[in-house]
């Protein structure tokens, strides 16, 4: 015998043993709610007319598949002069859907009932606890005798519209149409203080459970401005301890910005996740959002000030960072001193910032060690109490290291962070340790580990970082570059470039814009590297801590147009640059400045000068092995260092970067192996390259460097350093004896 029994509740009988003995078949609601298919084709019979995908899909998750919600909004439809599939889903919820909510449902419950479903009416999901909460016994209008438990299970009992948000049945919401009723049904009887109320007791309980985002959209609701700043200026130390940048920033977004612009302790969070999210590189807005924190703080009474000394503590720490970018370490150290006094050890995120900018200031007046020492001890600290959080002030020290030029420090510290960081699911610290170490290999020629290291960075965790993530994508562009892989360097640009667009990022927009100058000009394309050349703002200089610099960019596209005026422009501003590192200690990019010195001298014919820079910036380089640097300047640093290597100078050294020129070369033009070669060709010291007989070639047809370069769509800079290459390897001193020493040898 088969027995069917339909109800909304379950019968009287063994449920639970007569489904263990498989002798019962259960449907129940969500058994019966319709697919967006089975929607799509109940609209269309009661309608008589075809609805659109988008329209279906909404009203899908609107009635959330309730069959009787879908016929009473296509019954409500149907009551219109004409019938438009555009204007059905406002339907969902019209008169009809409500009436039989009130009629059917809602007025046939106890008072009891009523009060509770009234009272949670303003809960998105609830359960027992959180229900008891905005029902308190003895708290009128709400008051309820049954517990919150108790409530949940009449709801289930009766099948009421009640949707399980968790497999253990903790957490529950109403049916979105239900709870439209529901809400309806309080404004109606309700005042709005009591509503008001009801969202202040439920944003305390969740306040109290951690549950942070729902607790201030119900004080917000309440318009209890005050206790949702409380909230959160209360919470945003540890979610930026957590490295929960994006919760921060969200929560303060929901606050009324006229209030956050007044509010110091807030603005003070937003000046950290501004910090953050460029990389410290946006100094101007740094410096907005310092003065209106400096404003507020300063209107303070005395008593007000004793009280805050955190805050101070934070504000000073802000202060120096803006001081350290200005390139002024004297009062860069004065304010992080201070700041670091102040600063409690509880917040860890700002604390680690604090000491490792004035470790930074420390190194820019030049006195690395004293920084270090000072960084060491605060790590010790943090082990000694037992904090996770050293695993960040290690991964730190790696840009203390990095602007000292020291790649291999760089590279066993950063190993070892994110070690530690993947463990403990650090996700921005992890980022920053992939971004070192793709960016250290890269600089160290290590090509494949650049590009696992940056890959992951780029494609997993943009979001944490923009402005660091674009510098990533920079580099992983110039991985490919090196590689002749230029569709992939475009590909890594464009998408870096989207992201920055999207998230509106100037800082991002402005270094990628820069970027792409860059790889004009390494293609060949001055015209285009110039258009950007000439929009290009050379504001005063800041302290660059990255992974790329535009102003270099800028001297190598003016070193490249190769006039009077750019020459002049060039050396103007490669002086200024290298005074400005000097002063700031900054190795790394003052080895960029000396090589760039060293191929704009050897333009102007001053070879003596131009080896001593160039003997100079690999005296600095040589010990953590910097290739890229040189072999990014392309074929007039190949000839310097040809030149240089003959003077016993880091002979090995060199060697290492002239191996990783003629790699570079047959990657990018492996044709060029494939040319045939004579016997006294063979003979050469060193064979030409693919490029080097293009440019041969052509001068023996008695063109200009000009017009070979626009034959092959490179610079001139560049045909005179093809023009220096063939020289040396045909061991001649001039134009026609090129061409001449050529023939002999068959190679024309």
């Amino acid at each position: 015998m088969c027995l069917v029994i339909v109800g909304r509740r379950d019968p009287p009988l063994p449920i639970a043993s007569l489904r263990a003995k498989s002798q019962l078949i259960e449907i129940r609601t969500e058994d019966l709610c319709f697919s967006e298919a089975e929607t799509e084709t109940l609209l269309n019979r009661l309608l008589g007319i075809q609805i659109d995908a988008s329209t279906v899909a909404a009203v899908a998750k609107k009635t959330e598949g309730w069959v009787t919600g879908l016929r009473l909004a296509a019954l409500s439809m149907q009551h219109q002069p004409d019938i438009d599939p555009k204007f059905f889903e406002p339907h969902v919820d019209a008169h009809f859907v409500m009436e039989y909510l009130f009629t059917e449902v809602f007025s046939h419950q106890p008072p009891d009932i009523i009060r509770y479903l009234l009272g949670t009416a303003v809960l998105d999901r609830f359960c027992g606890p959180l229900c008891e909460a905005v029902c308190v016994p003895g708290a009128e209008p709400f008051a309820c005798q049954l517990s919150g438990w108790e409530f949940i299970k009449w709801l289930r009992n009766e099948n009421l519209f009640l949707i399980p948000l968790d497999p253990e049945k903790r957490w529950f919401r109403y049916h979105h149409l239900f709870q439209k009723l529901l809400v309806n049904q309080l404004n109606r009887r309700s005042s709005t203080e009591e509503i008001k109320a009801l969202h202040v007791q439920a944003g305390a309980w969740l306040e109290e459970n951690g549950i942070i985002e729902e607790a201030l959209r119900h004080y917000l609701a309440a318009d209890d401005i005050l206790a949702a700043m409380k909230l959160v200026t209360q919470h945003g130390h540890e979610l930026m301890n957590n490295q929960q940048w994006s919760d921060l920033e969200r929560l303060i977004g929901m606050l009324p910005s006229h209030h956050v612009e007044q509010d110091p302790e807030l603005l003070i969070f937003k000046a950290w996740r501004h910090h953050v999210q460029t990389s410290g590189c946006d100094l101007k807005t740094k410096i907005a959002i310092n003065r209106k924190i400096e404003s507020l703080i300063n209107n303070w009474s005395e008593k007000a000030l004793a009280f805050e000394p955190e805050i101070i503590g934070h504000f000073e720490a802000l202060r120096g960072l803006e001081f350290y970018l200005a390139a002024d370490g004297e009062n860069a150290l004065k304010y992080f001193r201070s700041a670091c006094d102040k600063i409690p050890m509880h917040h860890k995120r700002t604390r680690v910032s604090a000491f490792l900018f004035l470790a930074a200031a420390y190194q820019m007046s030049g006195d690395l060690e004293t920084g270090i020492a000072i960084y060491t001890n605060e790590i010790q600290k943090s082990i000694d109490q037992g904090s996770d959080y050293y695993a960040l002030y290690i991964e730190k020290l790696c840009y203390v290291y990095w602007m000292n030029a020291d790649l291999e420090a760089v590279r066993q510290t950063t190993e070892r962070s994110l070690e530690i960081a993947t463990k403990l699911g650090l996700s921005e610290s992890v980022a920053f340790a992939l971004y070192f170490l793709g960016t250290t290999s890269y600089h160290q020629n290590k090509l494949e580990m650049a590009e696992e290291k940056l890959t992951l960075l780029v494609n997993d965790y943009y979001f944490l970082n923009v402005v660091m993530a674009t510098h990533g994508s920079v580099a992983l562009a110039m991985v490919y570059m090196a590689r002749g892989e230029f569709d992939q360097a475009e590909q890594y640009c464009e998408k870096a470039l989207n992201y920055a667009i999207d998230t509106n990022n100037q800082e991002a927009m402005r270094i990628i814009r820069a970027y792409e100058a860059e790889y004009a000009l390494r293609r060949g394309h001055i015209a285009k590297a110039s258009q950007w050349a000439e929009r290009f703002r050379s504001e005063p200089f800041t302290v660059p801590y990255l992974f790329y610099f535009p102003h270099l960019t800028l001297i190598r596209i003016l070193m490249a147009q190769d006039t009077s005026d750019s020459r002049q422009q060039a050396a103007d501003l490669l002086y200024q640059l290298d005074g400005f590192l000097i002063s700031i200690h900054n190795k790394p990019f003052r080895i960029n400045a000396l090589a760039l010195q060293a191929v704009h001298y050897n333009n102007l014919g001053k070879q003596s000068v131009a080896l001593d820079k160039l003997t100079t910036a690999l005296n600095l380089a040589e010990p953590s092995g910097y290739i890229r640097l040189f072999t990014d300047l392309g074929p007039q640093m190949f000839g310097l260092l040809k030149q240089i290597v003959r003077q016993n100078v880091a002979s090995d050294y060199i060697g290492q970067i002239l191996a990783a020129f003629r790699e570079e070369e047959r990657a990018v033009i492996p044709e060029a192996a494939n040319r045939p070669i004579t016997s006294d060709h063979q003979s050469l010291v060193e064979p030409l390259t693919h490029r080097e007989f293009d440019v041969l070639e052509l001068l023996s047809k008695r063109l200009s460097n000009k017009e070979i370069a626009a034959k092959l769509f490179i610079s001139a800079e560049t045909v005179k350093g093809h023009l220096q290459n063939i020289y040396q390897k045909l061991e001649v001193n001039k134009r026609r004896e090129a061409v001449e020493k050529a023939k002999h040898l068959g190679i024309l």
